[in-house]
């Protein structure tokens, strides 16, 4: 008669999860992409509620890449702080969850503006134990946060990028919808909403959808179908840019976690009506940035630098809200 013995898994512990995920993360940063097949593999996901969900190491590239300065959109992508805290352990998966909320200031390039401001963002990252890989992504920024990102990146130079990628880049998708002009498909992306919803929905039949996946096209021709005005099929039988999912964030964070994003945001100076995004504050000149400057990091040297000046102004500011109430105590800086 043969036996058979089965091995019993040993239960995996908050301790032993997390210093596998330290140790294996020891040098994690998301804008080294020659470094992604040690942290991804096939099995990896990024979510983001607004943009829908990223497969496998080389879709996680394109989609991270679109807020650091691999992006025709992005100058630079400082950071000022960033708090790390134990969520849970599942001793089944054997996997382990870490929060990790950071203050980020970004500058836009020509293409939006040169806009400067300020940004939190949460990440949820799921660390697999035993194949030492990220498991799962999820991203939260508050939805005021698209409203701005994606308005300064809708300008006529923005629309100019997207159709000039769909008509150099992507003929077949600009003969199939007999685009006759650039004046004429930036007419008609014009037309179409900048985001869907309250929560700023990037998915759908959008300006900013097709923004971002012009941004992938110019490298990557499988995302020229999603360009299109007319619903068309990628290589992947995938139609995009046409309906949103409207994934809600509740979903990927609970109530609680969206209330320590909340006290994160305070703790770092945001006022209450600034959970997504602020202009940056100034006291000083010395405290905004001048081309030259090394983008911020809080323990370590950053390889890339600013790219174009901004100005320490006092007066209340005339765009979009004010900083400080009518009377600022402090300025904002403003790109020259």
């Amino acid at each position: 008669m043969l036996s058979f013995m089965v091995a019993a898994i040993p239960s995996l512990s908050q301790k032993e999860c997390m210093s596998g995920l330290i140790n294996g993360l020891a040098a994690f940063n998301l804008r080294r992409f020659d470094l992604y097949e040690g942290w991804f593999d096939d099995n990896s996901t990024v979510t983001l509620a607004q943009s829908d969900a990223y497969h496998g190491i080389d879709e996680i590239k394109e989609y991270t890449s679109l807020i650091f300065p691999s992006s025709p959109f992005i100058s630079t992508n400082g950071l000022f702080r960033s708090d790390s805290s134990f969520v849970s352990v599942d001793a089944e998966k054997r996997s382990c969850v870490l929060m990790r909320t950071n203050h980020n200031r970004f500058q836009m390039s020509e293409l939006a503006g040169n806009e400067l401001f300020e940004a939190a963002v949460m990440l949820k990252l799921e660390w697999r134990f035993d194949d030492k890989k990220i498991g799962n992504i999820w991203v939260y920024y508050d939805p005021s946060f698209f409203e701005h990102f994606f308005s300064a990146g809708i300008t006529p130079a923005g629309g100019s990028f997207v159709c000039q990628t769909m008509r150099d880049k992507c003929p077949d998708v600009w003969a199939a919808n007999n685009l006759a002009s650039l004046g004429e498909c930036e007419t008609k992306l014009g037309a179409l909403p900048i985001a869907e919803g309250e929560n700023f929905y990037a998915d759908g039949n959008s300006q900013s959808c097709r923004t971002i996946h012009a941004v992938f096209a110019v490298d990557n021709a499988h995302h020229c179908a999603h360009l299109s005005f007319k619903p068309m099929a990628d290589p992947k039988g995938k139609v995009k840019c046409q309906k949103s999912k409207q994934l809600p964030v509740s979903t990927l964070f609970s109530d609680n976690e969206l209330a320590k994003f909340a006290t994160f945001v305070t703790e770092v100076g945001f006022e209450p009506d600034q959970m997504g995004w602020r202009l940056s504050p100034c006291r000083t000149q010395a405290d905004c940035p001048a081309a030259g400057d090394m983008e911020e990091h809080p323990v370590r040297n950053s390889t890339n630098y600013y790219t174009n000046d901004a100005t320490c102004v006092f007066e209340a500011p005339t765009k979009r809200r004010l900083l400080f109430g009518a009377q600022p105590q402090a300025g904002v800086c403003v790109p020259t």
